[in-house]
């Protein structure tokens, strides 16, 4: 399967429009749109060179974590409702002043060839105070671009993350003639739609031990996804969105990559983010007649608050005292129960409801205590249809 340098671009340009799925509710960095470089080398052969450099910056940004990747279509979408567009704001960022862009940054730049270099400028921009950050390095490897991309990470952050690779970094104008690659996709789902950059290759085996191969594949960045309709795919916390699974994959020349698709039923993953925490236990009474418990966790709310809940339970015979906490909420319950009849509480703290059960069982006593979200159910995935 071997394309031209058009089809390259095609592709890459076309994971950079697609990164992110949509950007979160509730955002756990900078928010930051990148734009392909621009080709200002007189040579239209070399155009491809910025679709390459765009899917090292996004897999880069991705794999640097701490910085939100908004989707460009959706932002593209919305602004040419005002006759705007973010090519336009970034190259003239004193528009920025007549509407707010969705996000907190835009990445554009340029390049051209020197030689057998070539000379690469990333521009930040402050899409609040229009301030315009350079980014400028010459060089032909793909390093050039990862250490430019841990720069701007730094600046956004305070962060520099480790991306260049010593030894091992390859040219970027010799990327599109390296030998192809091959991705092993295994995935859980049945007959589900396999998507590579957005383009239908086949459908999931269904057997986890049995990948589906995807031969052919140019070195570089991908996006793949998969699809199985309303029911399958990834949540993401804490906003809880539902959305089919997809990765960005790195193929290295030649070689072969293997990727797991991480989709479940929505109801399954529901499932484990509505109950922080689940546990039972039984316990051998001392010769006092008494045992002790205390069990904590905590979680994440939907607007990306941490919580914390606290469990203390005194224990004896055919009778407990529970303490309940959330955060700085507090309830007690008494518990009584007996060989013949199982003892159960319910005890309502607004975000957690926690349930405690307890039962004798020759001289033992089993408690069961389950914390349930009440901001997350099942069957939420489909409330908006």
């Amino acid at each position: 399967m071997n394309r031209n340098s058009t089809a390259i671009a095609a592709k890459l340009v076309f994971l950079g429009l697609t990164l992110g799925i949509t950007g979160p509710l509730f955002a756990s960095g900078p928010r930051l749109v990148v734009l392909t470089p621009e080709n200002r080398t007189s040579d239209p052969r070399y155009d491809y060179v910025g679709a390459i450099i765009n899917g090292i910056v996004l897999y880069d940004l991705s794999t640097a974590g701490s910085v939100e990747i908004v989707d460009r279509s959706a932002l593209d979408a919305a602004l040419r409702e005002r006759e705007l567009s973010l090519s336009a704001l970034a190259a003239n960022p004193s528009k920025l002043s007549e509407g707010i862009v969705g996000a907190d940054y835009i990445l554009t730049g340029e390049y051209v060839l020197l030689g057998g270099d070539l000379r690469l400028t990333l521009k930040l921009v402050d899409t609040a105070t229009t301030r315009v950050i350079t980014f400028a390095d010459a060089g032909n490897t793909e390093n050039t671009v990862h250490g430019l991309v841990e720069g701007i990470v730094e600046r956004l952050t305070g962060r520099r993350p480790k991306l260049q690779e010593e030894g091992k970094s390859r040219s970027i104008l010799k990327l599109r003639d390296e030998t192809p690659g091959t991705i092993a996709l295994f995935s859980p789902l049945i007959d589900a739609k396999i998507l590579l950059d957005g383009n239908f290759i086949g459908y999931t085996t269904g057997d986890r031990r049995l990948p589906f191969v995807i031969d052919n594949v140019e070195p570089g960045t991908h996006e793949l996804s998969t699809d199985l309709g309303r029911d399958f795919g990834v949540v993401k916390t804490p906003e809880i969105v539902f959305a089919p699974w997809k990765e960005t994959v790195l193929v290295p020349a030649g070689k072969r990559v293997t990727v797991t698709d991480k989709s479940s039923h929505f109801n399954e993953q529901l499932y484990h983010l509505q109950y922080p925490f689940s546990k039972t236990q039984t316990f051998v009474l001392d010769a006092s007649g008494q045992a002790k418990a205390e069990y904590s966790f905590d979680f994440q709310d939907r607007s990306g608050n941490k919580k914390k809940g606290r469990i203390q339970v005194d224990i004896h015979s055919g009778s407990i005292t529970a303490n309940f906490q959330l955060d700085d909420e507090r309830k007690q319950v008494d518990l009584l129960f007996s060989q013949d009849q199982e003892g159960r509480a319910e005890i309502d703290l607004g975000l957690i409801v926690y349930t405690i059960t307890a039962e004798s069982l020759s001289g033992k006593v089993r408690i069961t205590v389950d914390a349930r979200r009440t901001d997350i159910e099942q069957g939420m995935h489909r409330q908006n249809e």
